[in-house]
């Protein structure tokens, strides 16, 4: 194992990929396809963790609280059923006969996107950041900012809000299992209800 970095590193790194990154997509100052980098951002986190972070016997268990897991989904349903009343004007379902390509980003979601994002922000973020951010509170809150600044690049303020709280859902479910498998499945549940929803059009946005 490689020993952990210096402070000023950490302090770098983390600027650079959760603020510098998020903003060069928000301005469209990404020289190359949009995708390259969020894939060498996900294989960079998977490197470090594979030559730094110990094997985690947890990493893909499937036990959870699982009820309360059902009862923030439900919950989520309800939350979408009154945002689109009282806050869209859209139908309370996505049109997938008119949106293939939503349809296709709604079925691979959970790979595609759940699993690196949970990798990349849950993970690595609380593996990586905590000689930083050493305190529980700190950390948690941090993840939030972060994982709904890393948004940004939608312009949108519902999605910022909804991220900001997904961030908490999802911080607090890996920190209390610390399995990546258990968070993974949590995002996508949530993920792919928002996308079958009258929302997916302010959630989804192809490079």
């Amino acid at each position: 194992m490689i020993r952990n970095p210096p402070t000023w590193f950490l302090l770098f790194e983390l600027t650079t990929l959760f603020i510098i990154f998020p903003l060069l997509y928000f301005f469209d100052l990404i020289p190359v396809h949009k995708i390259i980098p969020l894939v060498v951002l996900f294989v960079y986190c998977v490197i470090v963790l594979g030559l730094n972070k110990p094997i985690n016997p947890d990493r893909f268990k499937t036990k959870a609280n699982w009820k309360a897991i059902v009862v923030r989904f439900l919950s989520l349903n309800i939350v979408i059923f009154l945002w689109i009343k009282f806050f869209s004007s859209n139908a309370l379902f996505a049109d997938f006969s008119v949106n293939k390509q939503l349809l296709l980003m709604t079925l691979i979601y959970p790979v595609s996107s759940a699993f690196p994002q949970e990798l990349i922000f849950r993970e690595f973020f609380f593996y990586r950041y905590e000689p930083l951010l050493n305190h529980k509170a700190v950390a948690i809150i941090c993840n939030m900012i972060l994982f709904s600044f890393a948004h940004l690049y939608f312009a949108n303020w519902t999605i910022l809000l909804f991220t900001f709280v997904g961030g908490l859902i999802f911080s607090l479910t890996y920190l209390n299992t610390k399995s990546l498998l258990v968070v993974t499945i949590e995002h996508s549940l949530f993920g792919i209800l928002i996308l079958s929803s009258g929302l997916a059009d302010q959630f989804y946005k192809a490079f």
